[in-house]
């Protein structure tokens, strides 16, 4: 399948949603260095200009609304909306509830907003407020029970809204499926949507918690090596009692890990990224699995920079997770996530069936519709961004302003990749930059002609100096753990590779 080229890059002036002009942009524009952790730090010219947010951690619109729309009733914790018999409505998707809470619980509530991802798609929103003027509202203890299939009864799906997930799950079932003689290939039904890569991870992490099939009730949960900043926060705060995160990934904390296990300790599950992100680091996934086997843990691996083109986890994982919002998608205007269970796993059943109990079909069909369409050039896209991204990644290595350039081939844990990557596989498309001078990263970053801010996996190129946004109220801690507060990532996109390299090599002139 042909890919077409996009234009060059151009940076977006600040708060502009990208890609522009689209209600349901998943990144926004933070065009200069201190720009980035305006947001988070309360800059109020930087909020003031922000037509987008991420959608995730942009509730505030709809809250806006309801404050608006609906006169609360703060003796009530929990009001259930719901279009009138007589409405024109889906009955499936025309209802939700809103949660009261005291203001002083605002920073705690935005914080469970951000970290496990339960809420609205921008989508999802938008078709209840075109409802709105046939909803009723009525007080309620309790959020809708579920059926014994874990899906919320009252949500009845039509054809259209099967047909586009259908696609999905046939499609990451055939893309994720291991090279060679690996045993039973993953089916559709192997493959659980959500409606954000944090809320798979998220149903993964409370599927595992221990239950009467835990034979020592064991409740700890691994980080093994430094993943997406929203990842260990959520697990952490799932209701393990112990977590413990390897922030490094090395052989040497392998050791450890080992060595702890000799020592009678037992963990639940492990979680992982192939490669981490964004550091661009790659777990010993043969390891891994030989220490899972003997100590009877679960492999968590989450491969959306890795990608189901380049690599081969199913081997070394019993569940992969993938949000589906990066190069999945690729235009960067839905959200959704995936969890696929691998059909070889010793755990299979166990598995399968746990994460069944407790799943709801929260994917808006608008938004399964989007993602189907979208992911049809999948494989095809990658391609063309591993190639980008490996030459600007060469690019870079000659640069003398770069002290190191972080991408799977060209770090130590290279030839783990080369383990991992698939026949025909590239080493994807997000790599990261460190300079030698802070100050010559702040300068750089503020002189790119490209679009800046957060996401990755975009069709076109994204840049963002990570630390800065993901780690703002901790950047010392994150610096002592490996992630130096000036590193720059970029998620290569779709332009032509002479344009790339010609749009970051003018920002290193100045």
């Amino acid at each position: 399948m042909t890919v077409p080229t996009i234009p060059a890059p151009r940076m977006l002036p600040l708060g502009t949603s990208q890609p522009p002009d689209d209600r349901h942009a998943v990144s926004v524009s933070l065009p200069t260095w201190v720009s980035v952790p305006g947001r988070p730090l309360g800059y109020k010219w930087v909020i003031e200009k922000m037509q987008a947010n991420y959608p995730r951690d942009a509730a505030r619109r709809c809250v806006a609304y309801l404050q608006e729309h609906y006169p609360a009733d703060f003796q009530t914790d929990i009001v259930h909306f719901l279009c009138s018999p007589d409405g024109h409505g889906s009955s499936a998707w025309s209802q939700f509830y809103a949660v009261l809470y005291d203001t002083k619980a605002q920073e705690e509530a935005d914080h469970f907003w951000s970290i496990f991802g339960d809420g609205l798609s921008s989508r999802h929103a938008e078709f209840l407020l075109r409802l709105w003027p046939d909803m009723s509202s009525s007080p309620c203890d309790e959020l809708a029970e579920t059926g014994t299939n874990g899906c919320i009864q009252t949500r009845e799906v039509d054809d259209g809204d099967e047909t586009a997930k259908m696609e999905i799950r046939n499609r990451i079932a055939r893309l994720i499926a291991p090279q060679g003689p690996h045993g039973p290939r993953p089916s559709a039904r192997d493959v659980f949507l959500y409606a954000k890569g944090m809320c798979a991870i998220a149903a993964v992490a409370r599927a595992l918690l221990p239950g009467d099939d835990c034979k020592d009730n064991s409740s700890e949960a691994v980080v093994f090596g430094w993943p997406y900043s929203e990842t260990p926060r959520c697990v952490s705060q799932t209701g393990y009692d112990r977590y413990t995160l390897y922030s490094q990934g090395t052989t040497s904390e392998l050791d450890q890990l080992e060595q702890s296990f000799a020592s009678g300790r037992r963990i639940r599950v492990l979680f992982c990224e192939i490669p981490t992100n964004p550091l661009l680091r790659t777990p010993d996934l043969h390891r891994i699995r030989a220490l899972a086997d003997k100590y009877e843990f679960i492999v968590v691996c989450d491969e959306t920079l890795g990608t189901f083109t380049n690599v081969d986890i199913l081997p070394y994982a019993d569940i992969a997770i993938t949000s589906l919002t990066k190069i999945f998608n690729g235009a960067g205007n839905a959200m959704g996530g995936s969890a696929v269970v691998n059909p070889a796993s010793r755990h299979y059943r166990q598995l399968h069936a746990k994460l069944s109990a407790i799943y709801e079909d929260n994917l808006f069909p608008g938004d399964a519709a989007v993602l189907a369409s979208n992911s049809r050039d999948f494989d095809a896209r990658v391609r063309v961004c591993n190639s980008n991204a490996l030459a600007l990644a060469t690019f870079l290595t000659t640069q003398p302003a770069i002290a190191s350039v972080l991408y799977p081939p060209f770090l130590p844990t290279g030839n783990l990749y080369e383990r991992y990557r698939r026949v025909d596989g590239g080493y994807g498309y997000v790599l990261s930059v460190v300079f030698k001078d802070p100050k010559e990263a702040v300068q750089f970053y503020d002189r790119l002609d490209m679009c800046k801010g957060p996401s990755v996996g975009t069709n076109f190129s994204l840049a963002l100096p990570y630390a800065q946004l993901a780690h703002v109220f901790e950047l010392d801690w994150a610096e002592e753990q490996g992630i130096p507060r000036h590193i720059v990532r970029f998620s290569v996109g779709l332009e032509r590779e002479a344009d790339l390299i010609e749009c970051v090599e003018r920002a290193l002139r100045g």
